[in-house]
């Protein structure tokens, strides 16, 4: 019943991404835009799905990405916000 998940195609990879992955999937994005995600691990030779490389960047890869613990600006900010 429902979909059965995108990464079970043969010879898909997963697990950890190697440093040399981020290098291909950032340059790929840098050059033609976050856009088609489809295109993506079939134009530069990726061997992941395309969720898979939409998260990468999404969650780790993008630039202005903020990590680590809220700061308490960021912390009174985020509370402020939220309706309830």
């Amino acid at each position: 019943m429902g979909r059965p998940p995108c990464c079970d195609k043969v010879g898909i990879k997963k697990g950890p991404w190697t440093p040399e992955e981020d290098i291909i999937l950032v340059s790929y994005i840098q050059e033609h835009g976050p856009g088609n995600w489809r295109s993506v691990p079939i134009n530069t030779g990726l061997m992941r799905c395309s969720k898979s490389c939409r998260l990468r960047w999404t969650n780790y890869l993008r630039p202005g990405i903020r990590r680590g613990n809220f700061t308490p600006t960021r912390k009174a900010s985020s509370s402020t916000s939220s309706p309830c």
